[in-house]
């Protein structure tokens, strides 16, 4: 599932816009500034509805209307690419979990880029507007497991913190030893990358038959 259909400002809010990116001084601390609260509602609630309510990292679904669940995602990272801040195609609503896993970390090939990027190659990680989620990740369950399709479902995966579901199927042990574990998983072939699925996947049917 990919986003099909990308917000669109109204004029009041694209001159608003505009009138920003006249300015000398400018940086993305500027985002939160309260003349930008109705483009910020105007995002958030337009690609919940396109998305489903769907994070589109983790696939997990919130069904809820009220924002506090979601953050406005700007894929490239605002903080570097200060001129893609409004770029609808640049623009989703993530989990806050993924959002912070992701950060400013850089998800572009090359990081020279000065226009907007609008290939799916530019990208090294899964693109909401422009791959299909599937062909680089399967999300055999949403929340509990991933197996990644491509060398982009990996980097996905990585950046966003993905294996945070592995770290509550056995509580005692830190978040960081199942971390380790899935990464390892992820950048092993053959029979290492089975035991270790194996492994996983043992470890989450016990979380289930545990849980009441």
């Amino acid at each position: 599932m990919r986003i099909n259909n990308i917000v669109v400002y109204s004029d009041k809010e694209a001159n608003v816009i505009d009138d920003y990116y006249s300015l000398e001084m400018k940086s993305s601390q500027d985002w939160s500034l309260d003349r930008f609260s109705n483009i910020r509602q105007a995002i958030k609630s337009h690609y919940k509805i396109e998305q489903n309510y769907t994070c589109p990292y983790c696939k997990v679904i919130y069904p809820i209307t009220h924002g506090m669940v979601w953050d406005i995602d700007h894929i490239i990272p605002k903080d570097t690419k200060l001129q893609f801040m409004f770029e609808p195609r640049n623009l989703c609503v993530a989990c806050k979990d993924c959002n912070n896993a992701k950060g400013s970390k850089n998800v572009l090939e090359n990081v020279d880029r000065v226009r907007f990027p609008t290939n799916a190659r530019d990208y090294k990680i899964v693109h909401p507007h422009f791959d299909i989620y599937d062909a680089h990740i399967n999300a055999v369950v949403p929340g509990d497991f991933y197996r990644p399709l491509s060398r982009k479902g990996e980097f996905t995966i990585i950046i966003c913190r993905l294996l945070r579901f592995y770290g509550v199927v056995q509580r005692e042990q830190p978040d960081i030893e199942i971390d380790e574990l899935a990464k390892a998983m992820i950048t092993s072939e053959g029979a290492a990358r089975r035991v270790m699925e194996d492994e996983l996947v043992r470890r989450i049917t016990e979380k289930r038959n545990q849980t009441p």
